[in-house]
C-alpha cells in the first residue's frame, strides 16, 4: 500500500493553489459540479462563497480593475464549464453578472452544459465546445413546498419567470425561432457540438486547444 506523507500533501496542496492563482491571474475559472447556493465544502467555522458567487465576484473585481481601460483592449475572462446544472435562482445570478460585464467573457463546454448550465454557458460573448461534449436544454423547472395557496403562487411565478425570463434568454442567445423554442421546450433536447452550433448556442468547436488556452 502506498502511502502520502505529510510533506507530500502539503507539497501537493501548495501546487494545487499555486495552479488556482496561475489561473486567476489569467482570468481562467472552472465552474464545475451542481449549480447550487450553498457550497458543500463550507461550515459554519469555515463558510466558503458557492462556486457561482465566487465567480460573480471575480468578474466584478475583474471590471473594477479594467475601468480605466477600453472594453476592446480588456483581456477576456474564460469560464470552463461542467455541470449538469441546478438551482435557477443562484445560476442566474451569475447570468446578470456575465450579460452585464464590460470585459468580455467566453465560455467553454468541458463536459455537459445541461439545465442551468447551458443557460450560463450560452451568456458567453463567445462559446466554445470540445468536441464530443453534451449539451441539454429543456423546461425550467421548481420545487415547491408549503401551503397549496403558497404553492399556487411559486407555480405561477416559476411559469412566468420560464416564459418570460429563460425563453427571452434562449433566443436571444442563438438563432432560435419563438416557433422552434416552443416545439422543443417541452422535451429534453439533448445535443452535440455541432448541434448546438447549428442553433447557435456556441460559435466554434474547438480543434486546437491554444485558442482557449
Amino acid at each position: 500500500m502506498v502511502s502520502i506523507s505529510d510533506n507530500q500533501l502539503r507539497t501537493n496542496c501548495s501546487l494545487w493553489e499555486l495552479s488556482n492563482l496561475e489561473d486567476e491571474k489569467n482570468r481562467r475559472f472552472y465552474l464545475c459540479g451542481e449549480i447550487a447556493s450553498v457550497d458543500e465544502c463550507s461550515d459554519e467555522f469555515n463558510p466558503t462563497l458557492s462556486p457561482t458567487s465566487e465567480l460573480v465576484r471575480q468578474i466584478f473585481t475583474i471590471n473594477r480593475a479594467d475601468m480605466s481601460i477600453p472594453v476592446k483592449s480588456r483581456k477576456p475572462i474564460i469560464i470552463n464549464i461542467n455541470s449538469p446544472g441546478g438551482e435557477l435562482a443562484e445560476g442566474f445570478s451569475l447570468v446578470s453578472a456575465m450579460a452585464l460585464s464590460k470585459t468580455p467573457i467566453y465560455t467553454v463546454n468541458i463536459g455537459m452544459w445541461c439545465s442551468m448550465a447551458f443557460l450560463i454557458g450560452i451568456t458567453g460573448k463567445k462559446r466554445f465546445s470540445l468536441p464530443y461534449m453534451t449539451f441539454l436544454m429543456h423546461e425550467a423547472s421548481g420545487l415547491s413546498i408549503g401551503k397549496i395557496s403558497s404553492m399556487e403562487e411559486k407555480i405561477d411565478f416559476d411559469r412566468k419567470f420560464s416564459d418570460k425570463v429563460v425563453k427571452q434568454h434562449i433566443l436571444s442567445h442563438s438563432n432560435m425561432t419563438e416557433r422552434d423554442y416552443d416545439l422543443v421546450v417541452k422535451k429534453e433536447l439533448y445535443m452535440l457540438p455541432e448541434e448546438a452550433k447549428m442553433y447557435g448556442f456556441i460559435d466554434e468547436i474547438v480543434t486546437d486547444l491554444d485558442t482557449i488556452l
